[in-house]
């Protein structure tokens, strides 16, 4: 058994009116872990009455189950001393039915303010999204989850396109609408879950009170031909707001598990993922990589972040990016130009490929005036540019797997000296040759 302690965070700058306004660099190191939480994975021929008996042996309590109940959430009971914590791990390291045990670990916000700017959506020319639009502009039978700060659901040019869950709509047999009746109708455990959930706040309201998790909805799937604001990759899609990270730009780990399990449960095709950090016990040694692997064979494509430390990911690895998994799909930041962005990391064998991510123009928060566009940078918008991407391919070749469409889309990137030797497909996202070639 192994205790891995990891900083994630969100992997972008933003330019908006005020934002980041009264933070500096003087902050106050925050925790790394939600104290008195663990994470605990037990041995599958283990029965359930003796996972619980476990758990009352360290004087603990169940929060979550998670992977199915293989795992679990506990927080110890009714103390809040660093000893109690250690010995609780230290028993749980000692016995052979755990297969893993460790801190609920904290992903962090960070962000880096910019002035103001306004601009035109320049990426699109770029990877030939126009191009692109002639063969395929999106289907509503696609559906992308955002796993990140939420959506503003109501944003004019994102509400078209959100899901909405099939099991929580209509009318149920007292003729109330499904949407607020307070009942589970569709039975997954998620109560009026109409566009998704809120981790954070165990509610059925995922909205963004950030804004970065509505900027990545806009790439991937903004309204279009709607005389309002900008064009997302897919003119029609449907996207889910998954919302494990609040506004206080802090997010757990167990609730990141949570929203990617949410995602394979409802059966969405691709997850959109512009947070990571690094880690003591490499990729396959915790229970985030155990969800991933289970959403990817169900037929889910994992689109993460590559990171913004301007490292060599093959040599101190960004997870989750840079899991070794077949059906994730990590993305590097490149500028204009076509160079890489001086933020962004690179991996001749851990980061796939890169696309725009600098200044990319998309949706926001509301703004004083309604509604709100601004421009951010970092792998975090290169990911979600790439998911939409990936939602063009799924729907037109609706039958192709995760693997099928990732070989897609790295076998028709545009080859660029900046990518040669440090990506796998050492090229930068070409979404129209993805299409046809």
């Amino acid at each position: 058994m192994v205790v891995s302690r990891v900083l994630f965070c969100l992997f972008f700058t933003i330019t908006s009116l005020g934002l980041a306004k009264g933070q500096s660099g003087d902050q106050e190191k925050k925790p790394d872990h939600v104290r008195n939480e663990i994470l605990i994975r037990f041995s599958d021929d283990l029965s359930d009455q003796e996972k619980k008996q476990k758990i009352e042996m360290i004087s603990a309590e169940i929060v979550h189950p998670l992977l199915s109940g293989k795992a679990y959430l506990v927080r110890l009971k009714a103390s809040d001393q660093d000893d109690a914590f250690l010995s609780a791990m230290n028993l749980l390291q000692s016995d052979q039915d755990v297969k893993y045990v460790g801190p609920n670990r904290i992903f962090s916000l960070l962000i880096t303010p910019n002035d103001p700017s306004i601009g035109r959506q320049d990426h699109l020319e770029t990877i030939a999204a126009k191009d692109a639009w002639e063969i395929q502009t999106g289907s509503k039978d696609v559906v992308i989850g955002v796993i990140d700060t939420g959506i503003y659901y109501e944003h004019p040019d994102l509400a078209e396109n959100m899901w909405v869950n099939p099991g929580e709509s209509g009318l149920d047999d007292k003729g109330q609408d499904k949407k607020t009746n307070g009942i589970d109708d569709d039975g997954n455990g998620y109560i009026d879950d109409v566009h998704g959930w809120n981790f954070v706040n165990e509610n059925n309201d995922p909205s963004d009170d950030h804004g970065h998790g509505t900027h990545c909805a806009g790439s991937i799937g903004a309204v279009s031909n709607n005389e309002i604001g900008i064009s997302g990759l897919n003119w029609q899609v449907k996207l889910a707001a998954l919302r494990f990270i609040g506004a206080n730009g802090s997010g757990t780990e167990a609730n990141a598990i949570r929203a990617i399990e949410y995602a394979t449960k409802m059966g969405f095709d691709i997850t959109s993922n512009s947070w990571g950090g690094t880690s003591t016990t490499g990729p396959k040694a915790d229970l985030l990589c155990e969800a991933i692997a289970e959403a990817i064979k169900q037929g889910s494509v994992f689109v993460a972040a590559a990171g913004n430390s301007a490292g060599d990911s093959d040599k101190r690895p960004i997870f989750p990016a840079a899991m070794d998994l077949p059906g994730i799909v990590s993305v590097a930041a490149s500028t204009s130009k076509d160079s890489l962005a001086s933020f962004s990391n690179y991996g001749a064998e851990s980061v796939d490929l890169m696309a725009p991510g600098v200044g990319i123009f998309s949706t926001g928060k509301p703004g004083i005036f309604g509604r709100h566009y601004t421009r951010m940078s970092g792998t975090s918008m290169a990911a979600p540019i790439v998911a939409g991407a990936l939602g063009l391919l799924k729907a037109e070749f609706p039958s192709a797997t995760p693997e099928e469409l990732k070989e897609k889309l790295l076998n028709s990137v545009d080859q660029v000296p900046a990518a040669e030797g440090k990506m796998v497909s050492n090229g930068r996202l070409n979404v129209y040759r993805a299409l046809t070639e």
